[in-house]
């Protein structure tokens, strides 16, 4: 087995003479707890990655492999074809919404626009908003090679596609041998993400990454009903105690059901309060990316009882610092914006610190700007919001604690309490 950095080296070397634009530098296993399978893909060719001791290492004659599969392919940087879904039929191809490799190739084009709509003061009438009509044209001030300049070091799948692009009168081309690859690319990581992995204790097929839960030999992974039969419900036995001394001593996360999930997956960490250090419970780690995000924890159901599992937080009745605008923002959204709107909420609502308070501005998507709704909180304002927010968590928190998986363990407190516990 070798290391990913060996594997670029090895990937390098066999890449060496290749006109192909390839970027070897970039091959490595991306960790992600909700990873859909364990390839990495160097152009359209799928390497498996395997966990030991904690390091992800690859097979070298593997990754020798694929390099060679690169180099064996015909390239001719004048044979061009047409990216955009459907094809120079399309007409521009802004109304079909492009998936894959195209949608990202295209969201660089229109970061680059972007850009360029901002330095050069552009007039053309563009809202860069989300829902905005994209465009694989050159438009706001945008020129080829400026997109080059901004976006050549851009990769998918360790390939260079933007360097490689040709600008024609309406559109971009792409050399057909980056199509082919980034095509196979795509098709081979659908293929994969639908695999079934077998449970790890039945044997039955499994598709939902979120029964993978990560361990120090790879992933572990658990049908619904093997993971009610083999992980623990967790009811607050960590209550009051440190992450760091859980995380010296303490229980193994991955020995739980995520404390939010339903129907619940296996954990993969012990979430905790970074104001106070203290445990809130085991998650998954889809849900605990988003609780270390913050912008959209909220909108989970559950999330404002999880947080208040911390007892510091529920003896001072608030919520934790990095969570706090996120609960004005879902206060906000509720109240004022579009009814039905799931978009994330850091996309609809818009806070700036106005000093003794916030100007906020409720924009949700196929709203009209001139509609938009623009106000001012004052510092007092926010402060209730918040509070509120705090209560219901509290109040939801023993309401609904008397089930299997979220029964607490802990008595309400009175609402004087408002120091922390001893």
């Amino acid at each position: 087995m070798i290391t990913p950095q060996l594997a670029a080296t090895f990937l390098a070397d066999e890449t060496r003479d290749c006109l192909i634009p390839m970027a070897p530098d970039r091959f490595r296993y991306k960790y992600n707890r909700d990873a859909r399978h364990d390839f990495v893909f160097f152009g359209h060719q799928p390497v498996r990655a395997y966990k030991m001791s904690n390091r992800w290492k690859f097979v070298e004659s593997d990754v020798r492999t694929a390099g060679r599969a690169i180099v064996a392919l015909a390239w001719d940087p004048d044979d061009l074809v047409d990216p955009r879904p459907g094809g120079a039929d399309r007409q521009g191809g802004s109304r079909h919404e492009p998936t894959g490799w195209r949608a990202q190739i295209q969201s660089w084009i229109d970061t680059a626009a972007r850009a360029a709509h901002h330095e050069t003061g552009c007039s053309c009438g563009v809202v860069w908003e989300r829902g905005y009509e994209k465009s694989w044209g050159l438009r706001c001030g945008l020129t080829a090679d400026a997109l080059r300049e901004q976006s050549a070091q851009h990769t998918i799948a360790c390939v260079r596609p933007i360097a490689s692009l040709v600008w024609t009168d309406d559109t971009w081309l792409i050399p057909q041998t980056l199509a082919f690859i980034l095509d196979r690319r795509d098709e081979t990581d659908e293929k994969l993400s639908h695999t079934p992995t077998p449970c790890t204790v039945c044997g039955i097929g499994v598709t939902d990454t979120g029964r993978r839960a990560a361990t120090s030999s790879g992933w572990k992974v658990l049908c619904p009903t093997c993971a009610q039969a083999t992980l623990l419900n967790y009811r607050q036995q960590l209550d009051g105690q440190t992450y760091a001394k859980v995380r010296e001593s303490g229980p193994q996360a991955e020995d739980y059901l995520c404390a939010l999930c339903e129907p619940p997956r296996p954990a993969a960490v012990w979430d905790h309060c970074h104001d106070h250090g203290l445990i809130r419970g085991p998650l998954c780690g889809s849900c605990n990316t988003m609780e270390g995000h913050g912008k959209d924890f909220l909108t989970l159901k559950g999330s404002t009882a999880h947080l208040m599992r911390c007892a510091h937080c529920r003896a001072r009745r608030t919520l934790p610092t990095n969570h706090r605008l996120a609960a004005l923002r879902r206060h906000l959204h509720l109240e004022r914006g579009t009814q039905g709107c799931d978009w994330p909420l850091h996309m609809c609502v818009t806070l700036v610190d106005a000093g003794s308070g916030v100007d906020c501005t409720v924009t949700c998507p196929g709203q009209q700007r001139s509609r938009s709704t623009g106000f001012h909180l004052t510092a007092g304002e926010v402060d209730r919001i918040q509070a509120q927010v705090a209560e219901e968590g509290i109040s939801d928190l023993f309401q609904h604690g008397s089930g299997e998986r979220q029964n607490t363990g802990i008595m309400p407190m009175s609402a004087d309490m408002t120091g922390p516990p001893e």
